[in-house]
Formats: structure tokens, C-alpha cells, sequence
């Protein structure tokens, strides 16, 4: 990936606040086609909310998770915890830099809850009895599920749409009239002071239902391998989500740079990629440590099919961790890239593996998603980077080097203490 353009004007600078991109045509081929196949899976699922889930699915009585739930909720939300990764190194370990990108993250994880969520609605086998979540008296205190149900569309609906409110309202001031703009100055300091609250909820919501999806599979006892299965499987999937996160930022912002023609930020960069390697190496030794506690270390090199599967999560870490400890790979776009992606695909494997490849509940049976499951799956993926694209095009949420946007819902004490020390931050 090179860091100049095509007039050889270096293209690593500090990044601004976010500008929404204003060039270019939005709806391009390869974007209609994303819009296609993202409009099957929704015939699709229609088609599924008017049929029995067992016709339509490869489910069985022992595999009554299929891949929207394994997969779309279980590893995908993983790729959504970027503002939980970014909110706490920025709010919590002073990470002011990460600021500039949390739009981004905000966006991108708002649009992982959201298609998994509703991944969930059809996964599900009567979704019309959803509302059930918004009545307490019908709640089933005994369920796993409970804590998980709550918490997701709570989180996807009330704390992430809070936080990418002021993208919405920003671009009703930037298009709209005096009037409007007027109505938008008097509810600016409202928002701002309640602003803290909500971030309250953005951080502690996330971190129970992360790790409540790692609880859940603990129900499952002996029929997940030994060598995924443990008491700490929490905390793992908690620290899993962050390292996905994490990864999936550094991925996406180099993505949509190169995409976009954006300038790259090193300082931004570095800095991500130096908190991925932490987490990284903090998630292999809270995982060696639980099998050497469980006594399972040996498992772990037996060099049969769940040995190699474990090593190669643990490879697939590893490798990032160790690399991203020498300047010059965090420093370099390719090298950012492609180390960001080993890391992100180890975490997202993961997730994956207990609850689809080690999870074998019974001998004479086997799950494969069938057609119409897998072209939903995709068709959901497809949905997101869709949306994610209008966004980008519409709204501020990408890093960018303009200036023509208006700030009215940043917080100008923060603008200009960045401006002042010659680096760029933004609220969320």
C-alpha cells in the first residue's frame, strides 16, 4: 500500500475531524451488487418469517444453533466491539488521539449489532413474540438468554444510536435551513450534558453481554472440547472482543483510506496497533495460563485436528503480537494491514470454533447450514457494507483533511487544544 498518491504528495498527516466523503459516485457497480444480494437475504428472510424454521435450515434437535447465531451474533458483534475497545482507551486509559476515529468505530460496530440483531429476529423460531423483551412480567429469569436478549438490542438501540446521534444532526445543520439550525443550537448543550450518562451505559452494557456470550457456552459443558471449554471462557471472549475490535479498526481505516484517497495518520495508527498487541499478548497468556492451570497444556501439542485448530488461533495472535512490537511494522501500511487481519481473523476463529466446530453435542448427528442459511449470512454481511458505505458518503464519519464541514456538536475545547499541539481529536 503506498503512502503517496499519484502526484507523489505524501499522504501520512494528521487526520481532522471526521468529513463525510463528497466525491465520486456512491452507487457503484460493485455496491449494486452488494444491494442485490443483500436484497435476497431479506426476501429471504421474509420468506423464512412465514415458514418453519426446520424446513428452512440445516438445524437439527441437537444443533439448535445455526450459523446466524454462531457466526453473524457470536462473531460478528466481536468486529462491533470497536467502540467499546476505542471508548475505553480513549475515556478510561486517556487515549485522547483515538478520538478522531471513534465516528468510525461508532458506524461500524452500530451496523454489526444491528444486521446480527437481525440475523437474531429470524434465527429465532416465533420472532413475532420478540416484543416479550420489552415487557419485565414475561421475562424467563431462568433463561442463559435472558442477560444476552436484554442487553444487545439495548445497547444496538438506545446507547450506540445515542452516540452517532450528532452525525444525523449534523448533516440536518450542514443541508438544512436557518430554522433548522436555530432548533439544533438550543438542543446542542442538552445533548452535551447528557452526553456523559450515556457513556456510562455505552461501556458497561458491552461488557456484560461480551462476556455473558462466553458464560452461555459454558451450559454446554462436555460437549465443547476441553481445549475451548474452561471457567474463563468470560473473560476470554471479553478480551476477544476488544482484540477483534481493535484489529477490525486498523483493517477498515485502511480500507476506506486507500478506497477514498484519505490521508493516513502513523501517530493514529501506531497507537492502535500498539494497544492490539497489548491486548493480543494478554489474551494469549490469560488462555496458556487457564490450560496450564486445567492441565490441559498437553492437549494443546498433541498434534491431532483440535491441536492444529488451537494452534493456529494461537498463531494467528501470536504473530501480531510479537511484530507489532517493532516500530517499523507499525509504521508500515502493509505491514499494518496485514498483521491487523492475521489478528482479526485469530480472534473471530475464536468465537467461531466452540460454538460451531468443537461444539458436538452428540455423535450421530451434524450440522451445515444450508443454502438459504448461508446466502442469508452473507446477505446480512453485504447489508452492513452497504449501509456503511451510504454513511460514509452522507455523513462524518471517516478522518479526513477538510475543513468545510461544520463542527456545532464537537466539543470546541477539545478541537482547540488539539489544534493548538498540532494533532486532531473529535468527540464522539
Amino acid at each position: 500500500m503506498s503512502t503517496r498518491d499519484s502526484n507523489g504528495t505524501t499522504l501520512i498527516n494528521h487526520w481532522q475531524l471526521g468529513v463525510p466523503v463528497s466525491r465520486g459516485p456512491v452507487f457503484t457497480r460493485s455496491l449494486l451488487l452488494l444491494a442485490a444480494l443483500a436484497a435476497l437475504a431479506l426476501a429471504l428472510a421474509a420468506v423464512r418469517f412465514f415458514s418453519p424454521l426446520g424446513p428452512f435450515s440445516g438445524m437439527n434437535d441437537a444443533y439448535a444453533w445455526g450459523i446466524w447465531k454462531t457466526f453473524n451474533v457470536m462473531t460478528l458483534t466481536a468486529l462491533g466491539s470497536g467502540p467499546l475497545a476505542l471508548g475505553l482507551a480513549a475515556w478510561v486509559f486517556n487515549r485522547q488521539r483515538l478520538h478522531v476515529v471513534m465516528r468510525t468505530a461508532l458506524v461500524s460496530g452500530f451496523l454489526f449489532y444491528s444486521t446480527g440483531l437481525l440475523a437474531l429476529g429470524f434465527d429465532v423460531g416465533r420472532p413475532w413474540n420478540f416484543y416479550s423483551a420489552l415487557l419485565p412480567w414475561r421475562w424467563n429469569s431462568e433463561s442463559a438468554m435472558l442477560e444476552i436478549s436484554i442487553c444487545m438490542p439495548l445497547y444496538a438501540a438506545v446507547f450506540l444510536s445515542f452516540e452517532i446521534l450528532p452525525l444525523v444532526l449534523e448533516r440536518v445543520y450542514y443541508t438544512g435551513n436557518e430554522q433548522a439550525r436555530t432548533i439544533l443550537r438550543t438542543i446542542a448543550p442538552v445533548i452535551r450534558k447528557i452526553y456523559p450518562f450515556f457513556i456510562v451505559g455505552a461501556y458497561v452494557i458491552p461488557l456484560m453481554h461480551q462476556s455473558s456470550l462466553g458464560g452461555l457456552l459454558l451450559l454446554a459443558g462436555t460437549k465443547i472440547n476441553p481445549l475451548w471449554q474452561s471457567p474463563v471462557m468470560p473473560l476470554l471472549y471479553l478480551i476477544a472482543a476488544g482484540l477483534c475490535g481493535l484489529s477490525f479498526m486498523i483493517v477498515l481505516l485502511l480500507i476506506v483510506c486507500l478506497r477514498y484517497r484519505r490521508p493516513l495518520d502513523v501517530g493514529v495508527l501506531n497507537e492502535l496497533a500498539t494497544l492490539l498487541a497489548w491486548v493480543c499478548c494478554g489474551f494469549l497468556v490469560v488462555r496458556f495460563a487457564d490450560l496450564l492451570w486445567r492441565h490441559q497444556l498437553k492437549a494443546a501439542f498433541a498434534f491431532d485436528r483440535m491441536s492444529f485448530l488451537f494452534l493456529l488461533e494461537s498463531a494467528l495472535i501470536m504473530i501480531p503480537a510479537i511484530a507489532f512490537r517493532m516500530r517499523v511494522m507499525r509504521e508500515t501500511p502493509r505491514g499494518l494491514l496485514n498483521l491487523a487481519a492475521l489478528a482479526c481473523l485469530g480472534g473471530m476463529l475464536y468465537r467461531f470454533v466452540p460454538t460451531s466446530i468443537t461444539f458436538m453435542p452428540a455423535r450421530s448427528t451434524s450440522y451445515f447450514p444450508s443454502l438459504p442459511e448461508l446466502i442469508m449470512a452473507i446477505g446480512y454481511i453485504a447489508l452492513g457494507i452497504v449501509a456503511f458505505v451510504v454513511a460514509v458518503n452522507f455523513f462524518a464519519v471517516l478522518p479526513g483533511d477538510s475543513s468545510s464541514w461544520d463542527h456545532t456538536f464537537r466539543r470546541i475545547a477539545l478541537f482547540r487544544k488539539a489544534s493548538k499541539h498540532g494533532t486532531s481529536a473529535s468527540a464522539d
